[in-house]
């Protein structure tokens, strides 16, 4: 084992290579001489040949490191559709729910993308004051969006 380790056979194939070894002395027993050489140069010389015929087939092994992945349809399911189109309806219900000094710049800032220095601008405000109310209207949004799920948790 050490010998193939040397001969650049990795660990986790050299077993399978020793096998291999085992089986090729096996099978040329019979031929072999021991007036020619000792039993150990012969040995050696099935153990190189192994090796470089693992190196030989390793060049042109093809291996599919994993199955092949079904793929799951990408589009939504009818539920899936169902529960997003309940989440847009709530989370439109809870916003219109808002007082409309915050729900106006959490709008204008966050569902339409205008810059708060816009808002201010427009609406003649102090940025600082938009600022406050938008983390107000973040914090009421989070509040109503809680009772609302205490009230369906509540309702099964």
């Amino acid at each position: 084992m050490r010998w193939l380790g040397r001969l650049g056979v990795p660990l986790c194939h050299r077993g399978d290579v020793a096998g291999q070894v085992w089986l090729n002395a096996w099978e040329s027993w019979p031929r072999f001489d021991p007036k020619r050489g000792r039993p150990e140069r012969w040995l050696n010389a099935i153990t190189v040949h192994a090796a470089s015929h693992y190196h030989e087939r390793a060049q042109h092994r093809r291996e599919e490191l994993v199955d092949l992945i079904e793929v799951i349809d990408p589009a939504p399911d009818a539920a899936a559709v169902m529960e997003c189109d309940n989440m847009v309806t709530s989370t439109i219900d809870v916003v219109n729910e808002l007082d409309p000094e915050l729900r106006f710049v959490l709008v204008a800032h966050d569902l339409n993308g205008v810059t708060m220095a816009k808002i201010a601008e427009d609406a003649g405000l102090p940025l600082s004051t938009l600022y406050k109310r938008r983390i107000k209207a973040i914090s009421a949004l989070r509040e109503s969006v809680r009772l609302r799920e205490a009230r369906e948790v509540s309702t099964y």
